[in-house]
């Protein structure tokens, strides 16, 4: 007597399908991941031109006090890029690693130059591991993976020299790659792109949930006084006074202090619903704004924001898209009308 295979629930079916649907017939956050490329290359540009005057020392000839942690680093490889004895060399690699930035943020052969970035990041930032923070770290995890997503679609240089192609109808191989048109099957590259997606979004699940437990295994948290003490010192006070006047209000402390640990704690749940969402994205907006503003730490807010984009829908993208172009039209027929208006009154008072 053969055995009859058990058929399978129409909702488990279903669920596969959907799940497949979702991986390959399209790209996901596209906006919002042209939003984290612009971001995080600010981000990258703005932690080397800050510290541009002080590069020698930092990552260059000048930073012998650094060789015992150098010579420890799992990174051997990466640090030896960048040159340990010629100090011209070593600030023209230095320009060259700015421009990488530059070309990412604006979207010029972006999986090329986020490569790049994502090798020269920590080549630079891994010749001195005391100095970094983890505003590094989820830099180049995000590097990695957004070599393997399209994130040029929009607000890029690629994106203007892809609608070209498009016009122009080119078929061959070379030439599609040079307007960086497709030359793989669409479902292979939405695979990559989504499977880079959910490992990144599962990152910062990650990177918020354990920094939240690990909050509240100490005293200092669990009474709501941890804040006090970053926000006195004196190398932290961006502005003094505004630092002195949160420190000095102990109710303001406390709820800033809960709000921080329970923001991370339940931003993966939060995500569900869009209610929800939108608090936990407007809640570390604040969070990561204060961190900017009150501890003098901007670059790795920024390229913290940059990876949260990923979570803001496309339409609220699109919608912000077409207000600010609104303003731009607004501005340009005011300025325009400005214009006409003073060659009137000049026309007038003429001789």
């Amino acid at each position: 007597m053969t055995k009859t295979k058990k058929p399978v629930p129409q909702f488990l079916d279903d669920w596969v399908v959907s799940g497949q649907a979702l991986l390959l017939l399209q790209k996901h956050a596209l906006y919002g991941l042209a939003a984290t490329r612009i971001l995080a290359g600010f981000a990258v540009l703005g932690l080397l031109v800050s510290n541009f005057p002080f590069r020698h020392v930092l990552w260059g000839v000048a930073s012998s006090w650094a060789a015992p942690f150098r010579e420890e680093s799992r990174f051997d490889p990466l640090v030896r890029i960048f040159s340990d004895s010629n100090p011209g060399l070593f600030t023209f690699q230095y320009l060259l690693l700015m421009a990488v930035a530059v070309a990412v943020t604006v979207g010029w052969r972006t999986r090329l130059t986020t490569a790049l970035l994502a090798v020269g990041l920590p080549a630079l930032v891994e010749r001195t591991n005391l100095l970094g923070d983890q505003g590094d770290n989820i830099i180049r995890i995000g590097l990695i993976l957004m070599v393997f997503m399209t994130t040029n679609a929009h607000w890029s240089l690629d994106s203007r020299r892809r609608a070209r192609g498009l016009e122009r109808e080119v078929q061959t191989v070379g030439k599609r790659l040079w307007f960086g048109l497709p030359v793989l099957p669409s479902w292979l590259t939405s695979l990559l792109h989504n499977a880079a997606l959910i490992a990144l979004a599962c990152q910062l699940f990650i990177l918020y949930t354990a920094s939240a437990l690990f909050k509240v295994q100490g005293d200092l948290w669990q009474e709501g006084t941890a804040l006090y003490y970053p926000l006195a010192l004196h190398e932290y006070a961006v502005f003094p006074g505004l630092n002195e006047l949160m420190y000095a209000n102990a109710t303001f402390l406390t709820l800033a202090t809960y709000f921080s640990v329970y923001i991370q704690l339940f931003f993966a749940v939060g995500l569900i619903h869009p209610f929800t969402r939108r608090i936990a994205l407007i809640g570390m907006i604040l969070m990561h704004g204060g961190i900017a503003v009150l501890m003098g730490l901007p670059w790795f807010s920024i390229a913290m924001l940059a990876f949260d984009a990923i979570f803001v829908s496309s339409r609220t993208w699109r919608w912000l898209e077409a207000n600010i172009r609104a303003f731009r039209v607004q501005v340009r027929q005011r300025l325009a009308s400005g214009e006409k208006s003073e060659g009137r009154r000049e026309s007038m008072t003429g001789p």
